[in-house]
């Protein structure tokens, strides 16, 4: 049976970005930051954790609005018909936004 593309939903969880990884040590040295790939990543998982992306998904519009450091940070998804908008979130601050498209 086809998915329900109609179906909306939302969901907020935490991100945790390890301050451990061996990545920060070249992204970058003395000032560790995540990479906005990173960030695009944990939304794809979570898109996937959904049954949102059963395949490749389409990436648009992703912002950053500033650099953040490895920690733990908030995000919220909306799921309207085949589209998936994400928010970042640190404390009150959006910190990144984009929409993965099915």
């Amino acid at each position: 049976m086809p998915p329900n593309r109609s179906r909306h939903m939302s969901l907020e969880g935490t991100f945790v970005f390890d301050p451990e990884d061996r990545i920060y040590g070249d992204h970058f040295p003395g000032r560790p930051v995540v990479p906005g790939s990173m960030i695009v990543h944990a939304f794809t998982l979570a898109a996937a954790g959904l049954e949102f992306c059963s395949g490749p998904c389409a990436v648009r519009n992703f912002r950053f609005r500033r650099f953040i450091e490895p920690g733990e940070y908030s995000y919220h998804i909306e799921i309207a018909g085949d589209e998936m908008k994400c928010t970042l979130h640190d404390g009150h601050s959006v910190v990144a936004t984009g929409v993965l498209v099915r």
